[in-house]
């Protein structure tokens, strides 16, 4: 009964608010904080950042030079990075966990923006968003066990429901790591509404902002009425945007125990100084939530689509003993387009030090992964802070 009540709550909030279910992007600020009674950061130009081996500054865009949080060693091997991957296009943040500094922001082959104009379908991040809503909205439990054929390249109205035969049969927690798509098709057919979706992607950022030093937007998502479209976009084949900044957030959210973190580039400018210790805004999704989101992302790395990336020829741990945490994405944008390819994460898993959003947009000549690419920049960050038994990228 509650939930009927609430699906009638929700609609009303959509017919109110958001039309015909497309979270537009409208950039607001979320999670107000203390940060709205401190003075705020002017806005730069980050497109015009210099970095020395002193430190990085930007342009302010009212004038004048502000300081910025940027490791120049991080930013460099950031900088290195895209260059040996020779992507179409692609951008890699990586910020503290426990301050929300940035301390890496490149980019290449973007157009006027940068990387926060710089948009490409959400792919199967979008599943993390999809989880949430799992695990919140109807009581699906990460053993909850799913029976499934097939889907790794696609959903078909056959995905909908469980099969009848040729099943392999798996708990919940195993999906978001080995991104099973017949799983959530499934799963969200069953239990999940339209409603439910719309309002937990709202709760992420989409059709709004990154709490951030300047406009960032996250991204955005229709969500279809039809069954067979509704799955499609809650497992991320179409219907979702994300920025690189956007997919950071979504990471971080986990990372912090659910609630919002805000983000910082600037570290002074004038009578503006950068707060020394991470804020946390509205709560996004319940700590037991953001527990089981870290735990199934830790499997994307331990066993699922990026364990590969995060392992040498040995079968050691490019990280030696540290758990790491993440998501990966894959969709090609159009027929004959580039291929988005995603990877969002942290580590340690269990007390985060950094997090790390990559995007590549490939040709049809792959040089690197945005996995492999998300690892190195994780290798150079733990390196650099004397983490026993991980060394850099290039000091091979």
């Amino acid at each position: 009964m509650w939930r009927r009540l609430r699906a009638v709550w929700l609609a009303c909030l959509l017919a109110a608010g958001l039309g015909d279910g497309a979270l537009a992007e409208e950039t607001k600020t979320r999670g107000a904080t203390t940060a709205s009674r401190r003075p705020t950061a002017p806005p730069v130009d980050l497109e015009r950042m210099r970095v020395t081996d002193e430190g990085a500054t930007a342009p302010i865009r009212t004038g004048g030079e502000a300081t910025l949080t940027v490791d120049p060693t991080l930013q460099q091997t950031a900088v290195r990075l895209l260059s040996q991957a020779h992507p179409r296009g692609g951008a890699i943040i990586a910020v503290d966990a426990r301050s929300g500094n940035v301390l890496a922001w490149a980019s290449v082959g973007l157009g006027p923006g940068g990387i926060l104009g710089m948009r490409a379908p959400a792919a199967s991040l979008f599943k993390i968003v999809t989880t949430a809503a799992l695990l919140e909205m109807d009581g699906v439990h990460p053993n909850t066990r799913v029976c499934y054929s097939g889907g790794s390249a696609g959903i078909d109205r056959r995905h909908l429901e469980a099969p009848r035969s040729d099943m392999a049969c798996h708990p919940f927690w195993q999906a978001l790591g080995h991104s099973r798509n017949a799983v959530y098709a499934q799963l969200v057919t069953k239990h999940l509404m339209r409603n439910e979706l719309i309002e937990m992607a709202s709760r992420f950022g989409f059709g709004g902002g990154v709490p951030f030093d300047t406009e960032a937007p996250v991204g955005r998502v229709t969500v279809p009425f039809n069954d067979l479209a509704f799955a499609r976009t809650a497992t991320g084949f179409q219907n979702t945007e994300l920025t690189p900044l956007g997919a950071l957030e979504l990471a971080y959210v986990v990372a912090v125990g659910g609630r919002l973190p805000r983000v910082h580039v600037v570290a002074s400018a004038g009578e503006y100084t950068a707060p020394s210790r991470l804020e946390l805004g509205d709560r996004v999704i319940e700590e037991r939530t953001a527990g089981n989101l870290r735990w199934m992302m830790e499997v994307t790395v331990s066993q699922g689509t990026s364990y590969e990336a995060f392992t040498d020829d040995d079968g050691h741990s490019y990280l030696y003993n540290l758990r790491a945490a993440g998501k990966t994405g894959t969709l090609q944008t159009a027929t004959g387009g580039p291929t988005a390819t995603w990877f969002v994460g942290f580590a340690p898993s269990r007390d985060p030090r950094v997090v790390v959003s990559v995007l590549l947009k490939n040709g049809s000549v792959w040089r690197r992964k945005a996995n492999e690419v998300a690892r190195d920049m994780m290798r150079a960050y733990f390196a650099a802070r004397g983490f026993r038994g991980i060394t850099a990228p290039f000091a091979e």
